[in-house]
C-alpha cells in the first residue's frame, strides 16, 4: 500500500499515457514508475514518473536525500550519442533488457560529462589506469574505476573482447571485484609472488564455516590447455589448508582436453573452470546485486546526507 512507501511523484505523470506506464525495483524497496508522454505514445522515450521507497528500509531523510542526490533514467538499447552524468548502477544486460532497454542510476550534474556511446568502448578506460599493466596505486580511485567498467560490460559484453591481454591485471581486478559483490573477502595477490593463484576469496557461511576458493585468471588470446588446469590444482593440493575449491577463469575458451582433467575424487576440493560466457554471467549477477540499506546509508552518511 502507498502508505508504506516515501512517494515522489515528477509533475510528468499527469502528461503520461497510462498504458504506457511500467514500473521496476531498481534498489531494494526503491520501486522506479516510468512513462511516455500522451503525445509521444509508442515512441520508446520513458521518463521517471514517480518513485516509491519503502518506510520500513529507509527513514524519511535517507529517501529524501536519494531523490535529491541520484537520478533513475531509461535509456534504450539502441540510443547513442546521448551526454549522460557518472553512472552509478545499470539494471538490466543485453539478454534481459526493460522495455528494450536499461534502467540507471547516475548523478544528476557532472563537470565533465562524456558521450554513452564513447563509454561503451575499452579506449575510453585506458585512462582509469596506468599503462604496460600498472593500475593506479589508489584503491579508492581504482575500485570506483573497475565498478563502472563492470557496469559497462553488462551493457555492453564487447569491452571484455576488448581489454587487450598486456591489460590481464585489469581482468584480474574485474574478477576480484565481482567477488567482493558476492560477499566474498577478497585478497589480490601480488603477480610476482602469488603462488600460482591470483586471488583468494573467503567468505563464512551462516554455520562459521570459512569457504576458501583459490581463483587464477587468464586473459589470453588462444584457448586455455590441460597444464594451466593442472597447475591450479597442484597449488590446491599442497596448501597447508585445503581450499574448498579451485577455479580457473580465462576470457577465452578451454580446449576439450582441459575440461576432462579432474581433482582426485578422494581430495575434497572442487573443481570450476569459467569461459568467457560464464564471466558475463558473473557480471551480469554483479550488476543484478542491489545496494542493502546498510550500505545506501553508509553513502549518504559520507555525503553527509545523514
Amino acid at each position: 500500500m502507498d502508505k508504506d512507501f516515501h512517494i515522489f511523484t515528477r509533475h510528468f505523470i499527469k502528461r503520461a499515457h497510462p498504458k504506457s506506464l511500467f514500473s521496476v525495483e531498481v534498489l531494494p524497496g526503491v520501486i522506479a514508475t516510468f512513462g511516455e508522454s500522451k503525445s509521444k505514445f509508442r515512441s520508446k522515450r520513458y521518463q521517471i514518473a514517480q518513485l516509491k521507497i519503502n518506510k520500513q528500509l529507509y527513514k524519511t531523510e535517507v529517501a529524501e536525500a536519494f531523490w535529491k542526490r541520484f537520478h533513475v533514467k531509461y535509456i534504450h538499447h539502441k540510443y547513442k550519442g546521448k551526454k549522460l552524468p557518472y553512472i552509478h548502477r545499470v539494471i538490466g544486460s543485453p539478454r534481459k533488457l526493460i522495455h528494450e532497454g536499461y534502467i540507471i542510476i547516475c548523478e544528476p550534474t557532472l563537470d565533465e560529462r562524456v558521450s554513452f556511446c564513447h563509454q561503451q568502448t575499452y579506449e575510453y578506460w585506458l585512462n582509469k589506469f596506468d599503462l604496460n599493466s600498472r593500475i593506479s596505486n589508489d584503491e579508492h580511485t581504482l575500485r570506483n574505476a573497475i565498478r563502472v567498467l563492470l557496469n559497462k560490460i553488462a551493457a555492453n559484453p564487447s569491452i571484455l573482447k576488448q581489454i587487450p591481454t598486456t591489460d590481464w591485471r585489469v581482468f584480474e581486478e574485474i574478477v576480484a571485484e565481482v567477488f567482493r559483490g558476492f560477499g566474498y573477502k577478497v585478497v589480490l595477490t601480488k603477480k610476482t609472488k602469488d603462488g600460482g593463484k591470483d586471488i583468494i576469496a573467503l567468505q563464512k557461511d551462516e554455520n562459521g564455516k570459512v569457504e576458501k576458493i583459490l581463483i587464477e585468471c587468464k586473459h589470453w588470446k588462444d584457448k586455455v590447455d590441460v597444464k594451466p588446469v593442472r597447475e591450479i590444482i597442484g597449488v590446491a593440493v599442497t596448501e597447508e589448508e585445503l581450499p574448498t575449491g579451485v577455479i580457473l577463469a580465462t576470457t577465452n575458451k578451454f580446449t576439450s582436453d582441459a575440461k576432462k582433467v579432474k581433482i582426485n575424487p578422494n581430495i575434497s576440493v572442487k573443481l570450476d573452470l569459467k569461459e568467457y560466457n560464464d564471466i558475463l554471467n558473473w557480471i551480469e549477477d554483479y550488476n543484478a546485486i542491489q545496494f542493502t540499506p546498510e550500505e545506501m546509508s553508509n553513502v549518504l552518511l559520507a555525503l553527509g546526507l545523514t
